[in-house]
């Protein structure tokens, strides 16, 4: 069964062909979206499954919370639960289960799932564990602490299971995945949210392929097809930082390659869409982990997944907003120094994912979302 659910997880990561497994080990913070019944909930179910392979039921509760979000979560109740002052009991809750796990078991992976996590406002309910996670820095690895109750001491729990402490750190071996759909039902992203996660897009569909296991399609594999160790590994838990910024350089300078992070960062500069040293060191650190961790390593490779990972989900708003920093981006896919616009046949070529292009992710997606500029007025990478 282990050889067999491996195989599926492989199939599904090479599927997505957007390293979902280097964007956890970056940042445990990951985010599926794209249209609905594309396999986004099961690919971080299997995953989550692959890696707690062979214990109980009960101790895979432990390890794996499966959330279903509720559009009336204002707070973080519904992750964190609550003290119930009439019974002097902690209602706990799975979310709550998995955290206490983890920082007692500190060499173990574990899952926290949040399905359709945009039916309420992420902001409301989510915005205390992005700035914990934030808040984490190299001498201070687990950063600051969510308060869970007022009593001071700890207070027993509804469950009659381990007592409940009044505050808490979330654990650095914990990974969150959130599924997005988007329609007339759900709530777009702040900025806030989606400059702190890895966005992954499913759209695609492969109807010849479906249903195929093994697959040598993909151009981004990872070397090793048991990745349990990377996530046991102490060093892949830590706070990105200026280090992997310099760690960065050192492979352009190993590859004699130009700076294209840079690049990009003055292209987007002059219309204020540039990003923050977090998001550069963020990048950094995937890049660093796909050279130790990739087959045949290739930097505009890492970077292509990066930038429609990381950079296009924040890319919103109308034509007069969006068409020219979307054409120079495109130019820049195609390594193109003239200043004419993108014309339809481009565009056409660069949607069926055009391999002739220097990041032809990234080429795929802004053709994409120039085609909705020039088809309606208004565009966004969420759709």
């Amino acid at each position: 069964m282990g050889r067999k659910l491996g195989k599926l997880v492989w199939r599904a990561i090479e599927f997505t062909d957007s390293g979902y497994i280097l964007a956890l080990l970056t940042k445990p913070f990951v985010i599926l979206t794209g249209i609905s019944g594309t396999g986004k909930t099961k690919i971080a179910q299997i995953f989550a499954d692959y890696l707690t392979q062979g214990l109980d039921p009960e101790a895979r509760m432990r390890r794996i919370a499966f959330v279903s979000v509720r559009p009336d979560w204002m707070d973080n109740r519904g992750l964190l639960g609550y003290y119930n002052p009439i019974t002097g009991n902690y209602q706990p809750t799975a979310v709550l289960r998995v955290l206490l796990a983890a920082r007692d078991n500190a060499d173990q992976p574990h899952f926290v799932i949040l399905d359709e996590m945009n039916l309420a406002k992420v902001e409301y309910y989510f915005s205390d564990f992005l700035s914990v996670m934030e808040s984490r820095t190299p001498d201070r690895p687990d950063g600051e602490w969510l308060p869970l109750h007022d009593n001071g001491a700890d207070v027993a729990a509804e469950d009659g299971l381990d007592p409940i402490p009044a505050k808490l750190a979330i654990p650095r071996n914990v990974f969150f995945a959130g599924t997005v759909n988007v329609d007339e039902t759900t709530y777009m992203f702040s900025p806030k949210v989606l400059d702190r996660a890895n966005v992954i897009e499913f759209n695609e569909v492969d109807l010849p392929g479906y249903g195929a296991i093994d697959s040598d399609s993909s151009i981004f594999r990872l070397k090793a097809p048991d990745v349990r160790p990377y996530f046991q590994a102490e060093e892949h838990r830590v706070h990105c930082s200026k280090a992997d910024f310099d760690d960065y350089k050192r492979i352009l300078q190993d590859t004699a390659t130009q700076d294209f992070l840079a690049e990009l960062y003055q292209i987007l500069r002059p219309h204020h869409l540039h990003f923050g040293y977090r998001v550069i060191n963020e990048i950094s650190r995937f890049v660093v982990l796909a050279s130790k961790q990739v087959e045949n390593f290739d930097l505009p490779t890492a970077l292509d997944i990066q930038y429609l990972q990381k950079i296009l989900p924040k890319l919103h708003g109308t034509k007069g907003t969006l068409q020219q920093p979307l054409s120079k981006l495109f130019r820049f896919c195609y390594e193109r120094e003239d200043d004419t616009e993108p014309t339809e046949d481009d565009l056409v070529r660069a949607m069926a994912f055009d391999r002739e292009a220097r990041f032809p992710r990234t080429a795929h997606k802004v053709a994409r979302m120039l085609d909705d500029l020039n088809r309606q007025g208004y565009t966004s990478f969420i759709q």
